[in-house]
């Protein structure tokens, strides 16, 4: 066990960081007062992988959270509640630090903190774990919408330092988000609607981020199978999943692959390039090639959309492989489930509903959530992974094609993500 008081320059909790960060490449951080975006930039721009817990309050800068929120390699999740007082540091499978210091320049430079060290050896240290994940569960997601929010409430009352009309004005907006297990007294209950879309924005955002650990070794890699004036790099690392998903993922074997962490998982998935680079996809070089145009054509604006007919729009939805293997549902194939399709639904309705999903202007997360949930946004015949699906082939946020396909590639890989069909 070693101890850090910020007494001299050797004993800063500042040093502890990249003492404790030796050999490792995950970081797992709770506090509920931050405003330190320096410390954590560095760590992301050598390759860290971090998860943060803030609060949000009068104590959390949303500057220092604005420098972050866009970051490929870290995400970030919030409690409202003033009951979430932990300030907890965990470096890989390694070691955890805990006290009383905050990510601010004070508590990890200046205040006099006490902070010490519990090892993996020490049978604390899972409990230390556990403990992190109950927070990271119970924690809602912090985007970009949801950081001007609260940027805005933020500038409002801290100008006159009016931290309980902050306090007040925060819970009305984001609601009391609350660590509850074992402190229940005086916790209202979320919405079943409210819960449905935190749910959803965290099994999401665990894809997302195993999606972007593939992107990254595939830029490292730098060679491409069709240039990116043809096909934009989400797009043929999807072929790349897909291409996992024939070869190795036909049967359910992919749920006994092992959960992979670090360079294990890194080296399992360079194994898989090596064989993808080895030959040539045909169905990315004839099939997304020819499809790509008229899926874009049809829907990447609003007024293409609005001019489209019904038959150019399933033409256009056929593309989304997730909508044409749902013609297996039906008798007579892919022709019976296109009239289904035009039967069983208004062409205004399907308008409304593909240009809110391509368009709109919430958060993608949300547009998603509401297509697959919301019965104003609801089509016959489309689910989760068509609604996916089709974001992922058009949007210019670079926003990844997610299916039940993915996924089980993803998880083949060793990804802890969630199935779905």
């Amino acid at each position: 066990m070693s101890l850090y008081t910020n007494s001299s320059a050797q004993d800063t909790v500042h040093n502890a960081f990249y003492l404790l960060s030796n050999g490792v490449n995950v970081l797992y951080l709770s506090s509920p007062f931050f405003s330190e975006a320096n410390l954590i930039k560095e760590f992301l721009n050598k390759g860290y992988f971090i998860r943060l817990i803030v609060r949000l309050g009068p104590a959390t800068s949303p500057s220092a959270l604005s420098q972050l929120i866009n970051e490929d390699k870290i995400q970030i999740r919030y409690f409202t509640s003033p009951l979430f007082h932990s300030k907890l540091y965990i470096f890989g499978d390694r070691v955890a630090l805990i006290g009383s210091a905050n990510l601010t320049q004070s508590g990890i430079l200046r205040n006099r903190e006490v902070c010490i060290t519990i090892n993996s050896e020490d049978n604390r240290f899972d409990k230390i774990l556990s403990l992190y994940q109950s927070y990271w569960s119970q924690a809602e997601v912090l985007d970009a919408d949801r950081l001007k929010k609260y940027e805005s409430i933020y500038q409002k009352f801290k100008v006159n330092k009016e931290n309980n009309e902050l306090e007040q004005s925060l819970a009305e907006q984001f609601g009391d988000v609350a660590p509850t297990e074992g402190v229940q007294v005086g916790i209202s209950k979320p919405t079943k609607e409210k819960v449905f879309l935190e749910s959803y924005r965290k099994t999401y955002q665990a894809f997302l981020e195993a999606f972007r650990e593939v992107e990254t070794l595939y830029k490292k890699d730098s060679r491409r199978q069709q240039p990116e004036e043809m096909v934009p790099l989400r797009i043929e690392i999807d072929q790349f999943l897909s291409f996992i998903r024939e070869k190795h993922t036909s049967s359910n074997n992919y749920l006994y692959q092992p959960i992979r962490q670090g360079s294990d998982r890194e080296d399992f998935i360079k194994v898989h390039l090596e064989k993808w680079f080895s030959r040539r996809w045909q169905y990315l070089d004839k099939i997304i090639v020819k499809n790509l145009p008229i899926i874009t054509g049809r829907l990447s604006t609003v007024s293409a959309i609005d001019a489209a007919s019904i038959n150019e729009l399933l033409d256009a939805l056929e593309i989304c492989h997730s909508f044409y293997e749902s013609s297996r549902y039906h008798r007579g194939g892919h022709l019976t489930l296109r009239s289904d399709f035009a039967k069983d639904n208004d062409l205004l309705q399907v308008k409304k509903v593909l240009k809110y999903l391509l368009h709109g202007d919430d958060n993608f997360i949300i547009r998603m959530c509401a297509c697959i949930y919301d019965e104003n946004f609801s089509l016959h015949h489309v689910g989760r992974s068509v609604v996916q699906e089709l974001l992922g082939w058009v949007n210019r946020e670079n926003i990844p094609i997610c299916n039940g396909r993915t996924v089980k590639s993803l998880r083949y890989l060793g990804f802890n993500v969630v199935i779905f069909n």
